[in-house]
């Protein structure tokens, strides 16, 4: 028989069972990060994640107290060992803690500039039905079928969720989910929508309008994301290229005039074995922060 992997959904059902009851008593402390979870599109409910966090946290004091007592015992006194591997303990649970603390906003931010990125081109495809004579409900719920950003048509099929599943009317869920979304952007123009379509506007206008408005935005962020890689090319060309260059002439410059008496072997392995690569890796990284990946 096929073994089933353990999903996410599986742990958190664990470690709800575990330690749901002991959640409960500190969700007040966590009402912010309920706002996190839900913008960041998690499908799990509040008290579950912290009882996630809490088996995690407790999972990591425990392997941070035991795994470092058999190398430190047998070098130092039994009560120095214990102490120091309670304080890694210590540690790595507070590190822990906060790392599942973080990840919902870290997951909530990077869903905000996924959507930010291709706002521009879904409001132009809603302009396009609009045009057509298709109503907000069938313009959401083609929006959650189509081949769009996965982003925006989950974001769209919450909507449609909130009027055909949850028995909402279609302006409550578009307010519902303007509380709910990441983004700021996406926010304003499903307000706008909802204002709009009640107020008996010109919602075809209204979307053409925004599409204009979005992708100017979106040339703004391509032509400042352009200027930065320019700034990064001559850091990495002063950091990466002549920087090391100069210390490999300087050092070879000094020992030639110090007769020979220093030993510059090994500060050349530094410089082009750890320095150069050590530079190169945090501007590759720098970089991929920087440009937007189009998905």
């Amino acid at each position: 028989m096929k073994r089933r992997r353990l999903s996410f959904p599986d742990i958190y059902y664990i470690s709800y069972r575990l330690l749901g009851r002991w959640a409960e008593l500190v969700l007040p402390y966590f009402e912010d990060l309920e706002k996190d979870i839900k913008r960041a599109g998690m499908k799990v409910s509040l008290n579950r994640y912290v009882s996630n966090m809490l088996l995690v946290t407790f999972i990591a004091f425990i392997l941070g107290f035991l795994l470092p007592l058999p190398i430190l015992i047998p070098r130092t006194a039994v009560f120095y060992a214990l102490t120091a591997s309670l304080g890694i303990g210590l540690l790595a649970s507070g590190i822990s803690f906060w790392i599942m603390y973080v990840i919902p906003n870290v997951r909530a931010s990077t869903r905000k500039d996924r959507i930010g990125r291709a706002l521009s081109f879904v409001v132009n495809y809603m302009a396009i039905l609009s045009t057509a004579g298709v109503v907000p409900e069938r313009i959401f719920k083609s929006m959650s079928s189509s081949d769009i950003d996965p982003i925006l048509r989950e974001e769209a099929s919450e909507v449609v969720r909130g009027f055909e599943i949850l028995g909402e009317d279609f302006y409550s869920a578009l307010r519902r989910r303007c509380d709910e979304t990441s983004s700021k952007q996406f926010s304003e123009l499903l307000r706008g929508l909802s204002m709009v379509s009640l107020a008996g506007g010109d919602l075809t206008r209204y979307l053409r309008t925004q599409a204009k408005y979005f992708m100017r935005m979106r040339r703004v962020a391509l032509r400042k994301g352009l200027d930065q890689l320019g700034v990064l090319a001559e850091v990495y060309v002063t950091a990466g290229i002549v920087m090391p260059m100069v210390i490999i002439i300087m050092l070879s410059t000094m020992s030639l005039i110090g007769g020979g008496l220093m030993n510059v072997i090994p500060w050349l392995y530094l410089v082009t074995f750890l320095i150069i690569p050590v530079v190169s890796i945090l501007l590759i990284i720098l970089i991929d922060t920087m440009v937007p990946k189009e998905e």
